[in-house]
C-alpha cells in the first residue's frame, strides 16, 4: 500500500515542489522590476502585489515545509504517509486564495476598461467561487485525512478548479476582444497593444490550461501535482 501511495502521490507531489521553487524565483524577479517601475501605480495597487508575494512566499514555506517533515521527519511512518495534516492543506487554501484575489483584481479591470457589468459579475462570481471552493477542499483535507479517501469530496475540487479556470478563459477572452477593438492606427502604439494581447494570452490561457490539468490529475490520481504550482504563475 506505502510504496505505490509514495510513487503515486508523493512523486507527482516532489515534481510539483520542485516546478514551485523554480518560478518562485522567477517571481523574485518580477516583483523586483515591477519595483523599480511601479512609481506610477495606486498605493493600493502596489500593497495588493507585495501582499500576493507574501502569501506566495508563505506558500512556498509551508510547501517546504510539509515536505521535509513527511519524507524526512517521518520517513517510514506509514500512517504519517497515508494521512494529510493542517501544512498539507494550507496549499489548496493558499491556491484558491490567491487566485481567487488576482481573478477580481482582473475583474475591476475589465470593468474600469469596458465599463462591463454583466462579464464584471461573471468573473466576479467564478473568481468568489474559485476562493471559497479552495479554501473548502483545505477544509475537506482536514476532515477526510486519509489520501485513498480524497475522491469523496471531488466536487468541491472540480467546483474549484472548474470556476478557476473559465475565470482565466473570460478574462482572458474578454481583454483580447477590448484590446483588438481599440487600436489606434497608429504602428507604435498598436504594436504596444499586440504585445500586451500576446501577454494577455500566454498568461490566461497557461493558468487555465494549468487548472484544468491539474483537475484531470486529481480526477485519475488524487494528486495535486501543479497546485503546488499555479498560484505562482498569476
Amino acid at each position: 500500500m506505502v510504496l505505490p501511495l509514495i510513487r503515486e502521490f508523493y512523486g507527482p507531489l516532489l515534481v510539483g515542489t520542485v516546478l514551485n521553487f523554480l518560478l518562485y524565483g522567477i517571481t523574485i524577479t518580477q516583483l523586483y522590476l515591477y519595483h523599480i517601475s511601479s512609481n506610477r501605480d495606486r498605493i493600493w495597487i502596489r500593497a495588493f502585489v507585495y501582499l500576493l508575494f507574501v502569501g506566495d512566499t508563505v506558500h512556498t514555506l509551508f510547501t517546504l515545509l510539509y515536505m521535509y517533515e513527511t519524507l524526512i521527519d517521518h520517513f517510514g511512518d506509514t500512517t504519517h504517509l497515508e494521512t494529510a495534516n493542517w501544512v498539507f492543506a494550507t496549499g489548496p487554501a493558499l491556491t484558491g486564495i490567491l487566485g481567487g484575489l488576482v481573478q477580481a483584481f482582473f475583474a475591476w479591470r475589465i470593468k474600469v476598461l469596458t465599463a462591463g457589468r454583466k462579464i464584471t459579475i461573471i468573473i466576479l462570481f467564478c473568481a468568489t467561487s474559485s476562493f471559497l471552493m479552495g479554501v473548502a477542499t483545505a477544509t475537506a483535507a482536514g476532515i477526510v485525512p486519509q489520501f485513498d479517501e480524497f475522491p469523496k469530496f471531488r466536487v468541491t475540487v472540480i467546483l474549484w478548479l472548474g470556476c478557476s479556470s473559465l475565470a482565466d478563459v473570460l478574462i482572458t477572452g474578454t481583454l483580447v476582444f477590448y484590446l483588438k477593438n481599440h487600436k489606434t492606427g497608429f504602428i507604435r502604439t498598436d504594436t504596444y497593444i499586440d504585445r500586451v494581447i500576446r501577454l494577455t494570452v500566454q498568461t490566461g490561457l497557461i493558468t487555465a490550461i494549468w487548472a484544468f490539468v491539474d483537475l484531470m490529475l486529481f480526477l485519475l490520481s488524487a494528486s495535486f501535482l501543479l497546485t503546488k504550482t499555479k498560484s505562482r504563475l498569476y
